[in-house]
């Protein structure tokens, strides 16, 4: 266990502005403020249509989770519900932003170039040696209890169950931005391979660019910089 932890807090010491991953191994007071501001995608619930893989629709008050990966809504009283047939959402836009549906998760479409997009996956990992039962392990289901169905939409179709969104204070937990690429409707985890075939006429440019700036393709800003330029 030692060892472990160890190990974590080399990893968080070692973080820094283009990190992809930060760890967060002792619980205090600025460790769980952050925690408060990236458990969700976005700081506050805002109105945002959810568009299913049958062309069916949900609205509501609503953000992204980034420890479930599902989507969040508020009901009619303020409460917290959780979306119910996760799995058959396609997309889902809030405020103007874009999410994507994926088996990583919702990754939100940062920019697009002909025919690929870049997107950003924000997710909130609780450690595996956690104890049962601390929210956020996604195989768990013991902090969710079932709701009567809501429905938002006229048939049905927007539904969910209420979540605790508590979480047990001594539980590390890290948070991470990882860039994905979006191709024909397929996301694919973000590497220079990709960029090459989808920009071969820039193929120099990019090998040049990525040797110059030790380009990291874990890091959602690096590759961003580096997309922004093969827009030019």
């Amino acid at each position: 266990m030692r060892k472990i932890l160890f190990t974590f807090t080399i990893l968080f010491l070692c973080s820094c502005a283009y990190a992809q991953r930060q760890n967060f191994m002792y619980p205090d007071k600025k460790s769980m403020e952050f925690f408060d501001s990236v458990k969700f995608v976005n700081p506050a619930f805002y109105p945002g249509v959810a568009v299913y893989k049958d062309g069916k629709q949900g609205a509501a008050t609503m953000n992204i989770c980034t420890i479930d990966q599902r989507i969040h809504f508020l009901d009619s009283q303020g409460d917290t519900l959780v979306i119910k047939h996760n799995e058959e959402v396609d997309r889902a836009y809030i405020i103007g932003k874009a999410y994507v549906n994926s088996k990583y998760g919702y990754v939100q479409i940062l920019e697009t170039a002909g025919n690929i997009s870049l997107c950003e996956l924000k997710e909130v990992e609780m450690h595996v040696d956690a104890p049962t039962g601390a929210y956020g392990l996604r195989t768990q289901t013991s902090t969710v209890k079932t709701l009567t169905s809501m429905d938002l939409g006229g048939d049905g179709t927007f539904s969910g169950r209420t979540m605790n969104l508590e979480k047990e204070r001594e539980n590390p937990f890290a948070y991470s931005r990882k860039p994905f690429f979006l191709v024909k409707g397929n996301v694919i985890p973000a590497t220079k391979k990709l960029l090459l075939k989808h920009f071969p006429d820039k193929k120099a440019f990019i090998e040049e660019y990525v040797k110059e700036h030790d380009t990291n393709f874990n890091a959602v800003d690096p590759v961003m910089e580096l997309f922004k330029e093969l827009m030019k």
